[in-house]
């Protein structure tokens, strides 16, 4: 039996990076010829988090992995391919980052609070002046190609299933109503965090979204109280 937040969806098409979140991602026993994919990904991932998709060049990346063009163009066909890769790459960093420090808590609003907090830090660790990678790129790219904003949406669908896990084991255990929807109050907290994201990178000043993660969390906490 499938839990409240989970929803049968089409993910799709992944390509064969397995980075993590920089350029030297990954781990254990890998080939050559896999090292050298990482780095593209994990340098192009840094880039195009600093200058955007369309001002980022294969040339950008060709330059700060130290390789040749033939060597970018034997991993990948196209910048649009590169592209995707990025992506994969920043949600797989994100949702690493987030399930690392919810591992750590106890209980299952800890839980949430913890992974509203590292999306938070992931932020400030640039100074708040870029943003969101996968928001940005979502900004950029949704209205002019339909494979970036399939693969953006399928980003944040697995961003907010993260957050759903914890209000669903709230909801399981009688401490949120039962006609509570914990996927549709995750699809709605990473629109609202993602909105005080942009904020905070307009201002310069992480308050917005502290503000947003704190009424998220309080609209939580006192849904949880009502049930004592």
């Amino acid at each position: 039996m499938k839990r409240d937040g989970d929803r049968n969806r089409k993910e799709p098409e992944k390509s064969k990076d397995t980075t993590a979140g920089s350029p030297e991602g990954g781990s254990g026993k890998i080939s050559r010829g896999e090292r050298t994919r990482q780095r593209i990904v994990g340098h192009a991932t840094l880039l195009m988090y600093e200058k955007g998709y369309a001002r980022t060049s294969v040339e950008d990346v060709i330059n700060a992995c130290g390789i040749t063009k033939g060597s970018f163009y034997f991993h990948f066909g196209s910048k649009e391919e590169l592209g995707y890769a990025v992506i994969e790459n920043a949600a797989r960093h994100v949702s690493a980052r987030l399930r690392s420090v919810m591992e750590d808590r106890d209980s299952p609003f800890e839980k949430l609070v913890a992974a509203l907090e590292e999306l938070q830090r992931i932020v400030m660790e640039a100074d708040c002046c870029r943003g969101c990678i996968l928001g940005n790129l979502a900004l950029e790219l949704s209205n002019q190609h339909d494979g970036f904003r399939e693969k953006l949406a399928w980003a944040f669908q697995n961003l907010a299933e993260i957050i759903a896990e914890p209000l669903v084991l709230m909801k399981e255990s009688g401490k949120l109503p039962t006609d509570f929807d914990p996927a549709s109050f995750a699809s709605f907290a990473v629109s609202a965090v993602e909105g005080g994201i942009m904020m905070s990178k307009v201002t310069r000043d992480p308050e917005p979204m502290r503000r947003c993660a704190q009424i998220l969390l309080s609209q939580v906490k006192a849904l949880s109280e009502g049930r004592g």
